[in-house]
Formats: structure tokens, C-alpha cells, sequence
């Protein structure tokens, strides 16, 4: 196990060298209440922060920026648009930036892959346990 080193900074903060910061994570869901009840799961996740939610297609991409996001929860069907071209869009603009598809669409096989084909790392759809998403956000470790 790999000890970790502390340090106050000149302000007294403590710092926790070697710990990793929070996976900022930004969710693009056109429904707001299930955008809230992502948010709050995601902040009690120790490792994880959301750091904002969009509802339309246009937000998604600057929003991204914005926030220096590591990982997109992404809604297919936002308001003004669909999110599949938006996936090409955010690994072209952002290539180190995870997309999660998360999409209650009932033709969910194709669908999902077309969405990795664009770009997406994850296709999950919305009536699963919330537990999968949240695994789905973490990045797989090689091992």
C-alpha cells in the first residue's frame, strides 16, 4: 500500500499529496429531476463531483469546457437536439474528455452501437440501477 504524504500549504490547508482529485463529471439530462437526483448520487461519491447540468444541446459542448469536465453523462434525446452527434463532437473538441450514454431509448442494442462507434465509452440505459451508472463514470484500471 502506498503511503501518502501531508503537507500544510502557507494558508494551513492541508494537503494530501498522491490523492487523486474528484472525477468531474457533467451531466447533460433533459429531464431535471432525474439530473438532480444524478447530482446529489454523484456527490456522495467520495471520488467523484458533479461540476454542472445542461438540458439543451448547445450547452453540452461549452459547458464541457467550462467545467474541465473528465467525464460527460449524456442524454440522447436533449432539448434542441440529439446527443449522437454531440458524442463525435466532444472526442474531437476533447479527446481526453469520457462521454457515458445514458438513454431510456427503447432500441437500446443499436442505438449503443452507434453511440460507441461515435466515441462513447459506456452506453447505460436509464432504467438500471443507478449503482451500474456510477461504475460506469470510474475509469477501468488495467490491470
Amino acid at each position: 500500500m502506498r503511503k501518502r504524504a501531508a503537507v500544510s500549504s502557507p494558508a494551513g490547508i492541508r494537503l494530501d499529496i498522491g490523492q487523486k482529485s474528484p472525477l468531474r463529471v457533467l451531466i447533460a439530462e433533459n429531464h431535471r429531476d432525474l439530473s438532480e437526483v444524478m447530482s446529489q448520487l454523484i456527490d456522495t461519491e467520495p471520488d467523484m463531483h458533479c461540476v454542472g447540468q445542461v438540458s439543451d444541446a448547445d450547452s453540452v459542448v461549452p459547458m464541457a469546457r467550462q467545467s474541465s469536465a473528465d467525464v460527460v453523462i449524456l442524454d440522447l434525446t436533449l432539448h434542441g437536439g440529439s446527443g449522437l452527434p454531440l458524442i463525435e463532437r466532444l472526442a474531437s473538441e476533447m479527446p481526453g474528455l469520457r462521454v457515458i450514454v445514458f438513454s431510456g431509448l427503447a432500441d437500446s442494442e443499436e442505438v449503443s452501437r452507434e453511440a460507441r462507434r461515435r466515441g462513447a465509452a459506456a452506453y447505460v440505459t436509464k432504467g438500471c440501477d443507478l449503482q451500474v451508472l456510477l461504475e460506469a463514470l470510474r475509469p477501468k484500471q488495467l490491470t
